[in-house]
């Protein structure tokens, strides 16, 4: 998997995990009086992203990936009429 930034996000995103359970995200992350943490969230692409030859869909459901958070994007094929 290949990680890479949020081109137009200027900052880093979190998400909120309590219990292992993934609650909210936020850009500005605020103590949580239920005691949970503040994660960052990664961007990754499931394969090479090159944008000739492959299309980037949208993300997959957040999931927990030990002290972060993995927004998960498919990349696949485009088809000949595209490419």
């Amino acid at each position: 998997m290949c990680h890479r930034p949020l081109a137009d996000a200027p900052e880093t995103q979190y998400c909120l995990v309590r219990d292992g359970e993934l609650i909210a995200t936020s850009f500005k992350p605020s103590p949580d009086p239920d005691g949970g943490e503040w994660l960052p969230i990664v961007n990754i692409d499931n394969q090479p992203y090159d944008a000739a030859t492959t299309w980037r869909l949208k993300p997959l459901p957040l999931r927990l990936n030990g002290k972060s958070v993995e927004r998960v994007y498919p990349v696949v094929p485009k088809s000949m009429e595209h490419a």
